[in-house]
């Protein structure tokens, strides 16, 4: 017996501004022709997820919901055919087999089979059919459909279920050591968002909705981990529905589940490679964050090629990686990410109109108009933060890249506790830390007096103005010779210096009474840029 919900996605677009810069002017003051605009980077929103709780028979009353479910599998009977006279050779690093029955050491204690399930309808496989023999063929298991708008949820998707403790036909909650799965999905999953849940029983009731992690939608591959603490119950379903005991509750099967019901779509996704992981990584980032370089298990990856697509990414704190062609009328820009914090611009063709920049694509924590990350630290009071605070590095190559960009970071301000919602713009102001400068374009405003600052053995020149009635105070290198390309500083220095230092008269460049909500990371594309990567980014906040 099967139950699922799905989750619906509604799109909406949002437009951001970012704080940026304006094309070079024959006098140098900058800032006159399309400089309010240089970084209003616009953003669109995945929008809330509406979800449904598909019922024991695959039907029931989805829709109403705020968020997707990750359903349950009542004891894996289309796939526990193989717990028994199968035989099987343990692995620890590779546990997706050709015969859908899999064993590890015993240091690690799983074991069990690999099935398929689905509503029979957007998915090849029904409730309470069994598993087809060579479901897991070539090392890979896989799943190919076509998912339809049912407002009902009786077409909730399609997946493939992972017994994690199933010896001689008896499933129990698994308690070994292990607590995470590194994935590896390719494929393209048909514009649908997918789930990764455990479900907390042998024998769950039909009414049963397993806690998850989504995974959004994408069109070339995943590759993350995933954590049975990274589960959570959806807020719509009750106590009776969900529950999860401590950390890492009582996982008996893992489900990744392709979610139907809110969008039509064809996918096709396979799975091939789960790696067991005996530590989850937690924590809150290092100062070098986590692309190749300073991260062991990154996490996330795929391609983005709507025109305000976004995508989560790990190393092991959550990032949020979005293609952000807000300054052209159509897509223009495609992405590819990850794993980790890493991304590059695969395509780039559009100009930006009015001089300004054409799209800023980048990679942040904390608030953003196209989602949060989650355990950022931010809000953060800029009274609180010191001029070693808030460690961040990042790392970037424009080898052989041509073209009209810069590489900056953009630090966004609320003037309050609680930050923006979903801001298409920030309530307070901006801070740009560039590292590279073009020799055609140049911040917005004009160079503030006696504006010059060395921080971390870099000199920089002081740019201030104003983007849409916001202040924008912008830290960049003296000449483009000056540029670098990798850098790991106290954002703190240049939050003070901005707190301290008088931009306007008597105005300081940003107020002490703000609250630091997001840092952004990425390459204002005037003309060009394909080719621009970042290899590695992270932020620590105390």
């Amino acid at each position: 017996m099967r139950r699922s919900a799905s989750r619906l996605f509604a799109s909406s677009l949002l437009l951001i501004g970012f704080g940026c810069a304006s094309p070079m002017s024959s006098g140098g003051s900058g800032g006159t022709t399309g400089s309010g605009d240089g970084g209003s980077n616009g953003s669109g929103n995945g929008g809330s997820n509406g979800s449904g709780n598909g019922g024991s028979n695959g039907s029931g009353n989805g829709g109403s919901s705020t968020s997707g479910a990750g359903g349950s599998h009542t004891g894996g009977s289309s796939g526990s055919a193989g717990s028994s006279g199968v035989m099987c050779t343990p692995s620890d690093t590779q546990i997706v087999t050709p015969n859908a029955y899999y064993c590890t050491s015993a240091s690690l204690g799983l074991q069990g089979a690999i099935y398929a399930y689905g509503d029979g309808m957007s998915c090849p496989y029904a409730p309470n059919t069994p598993t087809p023999a060579n479901f897991c063929a070539g090392n890979k298991c896989c799943l190919s459909g076509t998912t339809k708008v049912d407002s009902t949820y009786a077409a909730w998707g399609c997946g493939i279920g992972v017994e994690l403790d199933d010896v001689n036909m008896t499933k129990k909650p698994y308690a070994g050591s292990v607590n995470c799965f590194q994935i590896t999905l390719t494929g393209s999953s048909g514009g649908n968002p997918l789930q990764i849940g455990f479900t907390q029983s042998a024998s769950p009731p039909s009414t049963a909705v397993a806690p998850f992690m989504p995974i959004p939608a994408f069109t070339d591959g995943y590759t993350g981990k995933v954590c049975f603490s990274d589960a959570t119950c959806p807020a719509w379903a009750t106590a009776d529905q969900c529950s999860k005991s401590g950390t890492n509750g009582t996982p008996v099967d893992m489900q990744i589940q392709v979610n139907g019901g809110g969008t039509a779509g064809a996918y096709n996704v396979c799975l091939t490679s789960i790696v067991p992981v005996t530590s989850s990584g937690g924590g809150t980032g290092g100062s070098g964050g986590g692309g190749t370089s300073s991260c062991t298990t990154p996490g996330g990856s795929g391609t983005i090629s709507d025109q305000f697509g976004a995508a989560h990414v790990s190393c092991p704190k959550d990032y949020i990686v979005q293609n952000n062609d807000w300054g052209v009328t159509s897509a223009s820009q495609t992405l590819t990410y990850g794993p980790g914090t890493k991304f590059k611009v695969a395509t780039q063709n559009g100009t930006g109109a009015n001089h300004a920049p054409a799209s800023y694509p980048s990679i942040f924590t904390g608030i953003g108009g196209v989602g949060s990350t989650t355990g950022s630290g931010l809000p953060l009071a800029v009274s609180s933060i010191s001029a070693t605070g808030i460690s961040t590095s990042w790392t970037f190559s424009n080898a052989g890249v041509s073209g009209s960009y810069n590489a900056a970071y953009d630090v966004w301000f609320s003037t309050t506790s609680g930050g923006d919602s979903k801001p298409s713009a920030p309530s307070g102001g901006y801070l740009m830390v560039w590292f590279y400068i073009p020799t055609d374009n140049q911040p917005v405003g004009s160079l503030v007096t006696n504006g010059t600052v060395t921080i971390g053995g870099k000199t920089f020149n002081i740019w201030y103005g104003t983007n849409n009635g916001k202040p924008v105070v912008s830290y960049v290198p003296t000449s483009n010779s000056n540029s670098f390309t990798s850098w790991t500083y106290p954002l703190g220095a240049f939050i003070q210096d901005a707190a301290t230092r008088n931009c306007s008269g008597s105005t300081k460049c940003i107020q002490s009474s703000w609250y630091l909500e997001t840092v952004y990371a990425g390459f204002e594309i005037w003309t060009g840029g394909t080719g621009l990567q970042t290899t590695d980014f992270g932020v620590t906040v105390p």
